[in-house]
């Protein structure tokens, strides 16, 4: 690919074009952007053919037309050699100097009045920036150097909140999706920090409230992920037993090697995205999902052969990649959960991604009036979860536990669990 100083020298020695960009200049700072046209009538026959060269078409087409529209030739930019290259980026390197900056506040808030005429996602976002409080002077910086640079990124932070996913991903695969580019939205990158201003902004109570970014990895790494977005992490993990799974080679040794010796593995996603396909190590064709790491470890105990997998009551990317394996091999997803809302919630999630693989096991009202926990009552905010996402299927369920506002747990009732699965497993 060719560098920005590379094409600035090779456009420089290339006839006709220091003239075509003055033009260029002058129709970028009438409208601000990437718009308009330069006309051709008083070009010399050696310019028009150097004109004509770039876009791989005749002199005599080209002087047909008559001119050349910015638009066009950005365009033209995008492919070899110069894929990549803006055409506004490359002007300010041929001029040396910032063609599209606002200096005064009165012109930023003009400018960011039209971007949120034409960002309504980012609304009220872009309001808090018009604000221009010392802690957006950053951003300002931003819109400064480049308005042009500066609506790019707003579009793909609108275009990131439109297609915020429902379940873990991570943040390359997300980056790729919305800018072609894996590490856009890195966090160390100028969209990547404008990115976190955006979730920062969606997480305040009250609009008066400052929009405070995250300081340490850990609270940016949490910032992300109650948006289901993660960063490549080995300590984003799936914890399985009783499975199998292949990579391109065959049997993978440390999940075979796992099943005969019935232990727990604890998988990074680095090595579960090398996976070809996961299924239950027995012929029922059932991998059961359960949300409580100590009801996981009890049914290890007393259903030695159970294929299972633990999410440690939150998801992470290495378990939905697996789930997705285990789906493309036709394989039910049977989800264990306490009568939490959080627990709910989550169960509604796997039923809403899966639905055709996926089944919540005794997530049922009797078992739920019988395991009641008396000692624990459920605030309004852990309540208001329930209202997260609407199936009929646990809609009395939710409505029973508004009702009494309590928890009750699987540990309470874990013997009988174990004795029906082991009823159901008989034959292991």
């Amino acid at each position: 690919m060719t560098t920005i100083e590379e094409a600035v020298l090779y456009f420089r020695t290339q006839p006709g074009m220091p003239r075509l960009f003055k033009l260029f200049r002058t129709e970028l700072l009438k409208y601000r952007k990437v718009k308009g046209t330069a006309k051709l009538d008083l070009f010399k026959p050696e310019e028009m053919e150097a004109i004509a060269h770039f876009f791989q078409v005749t002199p005599e087409s080209l002087a047909s037309k008559g001119r050349v529209d910015l638009e066009a030739f950005d365009r033209k930019l995008d492919t070899p050699p110069f894929n990549g290259i803006d055409l506004t980026h490359l002007l300010e390197a041929f001029f040396d100097e910032k063609l599209l900056s606002l200096s005064t506040k009165e012109e930023r808030k003009y400018f960011l009045n039209q971007l949120e005429d034409n960002y309504s996602l980012l609304k009220d976002w872009l309001g808090y920036i018009k604000r221009n409080t010392a802690d957006t002077d950053w951003i300002q910086q931003l819109i400064e150097d480049s308005t042009h640079q500066f609506e790019q990124y707003v579009l793909y932070l609108s275009e990131g909140v439109r297609l915020l996913p429902a379940r873990p991903i991570r943040l390359s695969v997300f980056s790729q999706i919305i800018t072609l580019d894996a590490d856009a939205f890195h966090p160390s990158s100028d969209l990547g920090k404008l990115w976190l201003h955006v979730l920062a902004e969606t997480t305040r109570l009250h609009a008066i409230e400052p929009i405070t970014l995250p300081v340490t990895k850990k609270e940016t790494d949490q910032l992300l992920e109650s948006f289901n977005l993660f960063r490549e992490d080995i300590s984003d993990t799936v914890t399985v037993t009783n499975l199998f799974a292949e990579t391109q080679s065959g049997y993978h040794p440390m999940w075979e090697a796992a099943v005969h010796t019935r232990s727990v593995l604890t998988v990074p996603l680095r090595e579960v995205i090398k996976l070809q396909a996961v299924y239950p190590a027995h012929s029922k064709d059932i991998v059961w999902v359960v949300d409580n790491p100590e009801v996981f470890t009890r049914l290890m105990d007393e259903v030695p052969t159970l294929p299972m997998i633990c999410p440690i009551e939150k998801w992470s990317c290495a378990i939905w990649e697996v789930f997705d394996r285990l789906e493309e091999e036709g394989i039910e997803l049977r989800f264990v959960g306490d009568f939490t809302p959080e627990s709910i919630v989550r169960a509604e999630e796997l039923l809403l991604q899966f639905p055709s693989n996926a089944k919540t096991w005794r997530m049922e009202i009797p078992l739920y009036l019988n395991s009641l926990e008396k000692n624990e009552k459920l605030t309004e905010d852990k309540l208001a979860l329930l209202d997260k996402h609407h199936l009929d299927f646990l809609a009395c369920l939710k409505d029973e536990m508004r009702e009494k506002k309590r928890p009750a747990y699987l540990m309470t009732r874990i013997e009988d669990l174990a004795e029906e699965l082991k009823k159901l497993y008989s034959d292991s």
